[in-house]
């Protein structure tokens, strides 16, 4: 009836339920803890506002070994109203990789997306097209992509703080000649007020879930479990996050006896400094870094 197609269209595009995010940031408080970026070396960033819209930023990394050489990128970033480019380029590496990222947020709940890499080495060069669309209370997304890529996430709000998805993603001609592969993921988020719970179970076996729990505004805790269904290997990690006014820490502890930490410190409004260490023990081998970032 007339009534019952209203009702589905209202439900459809408003709900009392909180919109859940999307798949990929089902574990999001989790990476922040133990998906740290660390380098070896001497990194410096240069970011510069041309104008308003246009700013440009090049970035320097020095090696902390002798096998290590000095890399160098540029990257160019143009928004302006609906409208974001981002590309980066990489004139020093030998296969002088060139990213390039157009997003365009066509309405306040789609936004449409197209990404490549060129590259001079064989089945490195891509492209990705993806549409994302944020329901009343639920996400979702549509990738198409080289090698006959295609992928589907969904994520629903089930209650206020409990959200469940599933992700789906089939390559056709996967470089190098390796057959056609798909993979399905099924995603579990609970964030209560003040921890988040979170899984994912793969259709190839491996099993990752965590718990963060915020003990004060600016310190959480948390814990990882990865696991292989198949082989029966697992890994665990702790960590936490603190942060304050004068810069912000964060140290993650693994079963394979790696130390991570990474510490970024303002040194004014404009300028930070970065010095990241990884300790493995397993193998005796220690990488430090120090980054400056500089933005005028």
């Amino acid at each position: 009836s007339g009534a019952n197609r209203l009702s589905l269209f209202k439900r459809f595009f408003s709900s009392e339920l909180p919109n859940p995010g999307k798949f990929e940031d089902c574990n999001a408080e989790a990476k922040k803890i133990f998906q740290l970026e660390t380098f070896e070396g001497i990194r410096v960033e240069y970011q510069r506002g041309l104008n308003n819209s246009f700013g440009i930023t090049h970035v320097g990394h020095f090696g902390g070994s002798a096998d290590a050489p000095a890399t160098y990128e540029f990257c160019a970033n143009y928004a302006k109203d609906k409208h974001l480019l981002l590309s980066r380029t990489s004139p020093s590496a030998a296969d002088n990789t060139v990213l390039a990222q157009y997003i365009l947020t066509a309405t306040p709940n789609l936004t449409a997306r197209v990404q490549s890499q060129l590259s001079k080495q064989p089945h490195n060069s891509s492209a990705v097209v993806q549409l994302d669309y944020k329901g009343a209370d639920w996400f979702g997304q549509l990738k198409m992509g080289s090698y006959a890529q295609w992928g589907l996430s969904y994520m629903q709000s089930v209650t206020k703080a409990l959200s469940l998805g599933i992700d789906f993603t089939y390559l056709g001609r996967p470089p190098f000649g390796n057959p056609p592969m798909a993979v399905q993921v099924l995603g579990l988020r609970y964030a209560p007020e003040k921890y988040v719970v979170s899984a994912q179970l793969s259709t190839n076996g491996q099993l990752q879930a965590s718990y963060v729990q915020r003990v004060r505004d600016n310190l959480t805790f948390g814990t990882e479990l990865n696991l292989n269904l198949g082989d029966r290997s697992s890994q665990c990690a702790v960590g936490y996050e603190y942060s304050s006014a004068a810069g912000a820490l964060k140290t993650h502890l693994s079963t394979e006896g790696k130390i991570t930490t990474v510490l970024e410190k303002p040194i004014t409004e404009t300028n930070m400094v970065t010095l990241c260490a990884e300790v493995d023990h397993a193998k005796l081998t220690t990488k430090l870094g120090l980054g400056l970032q500089i933005l005028t």
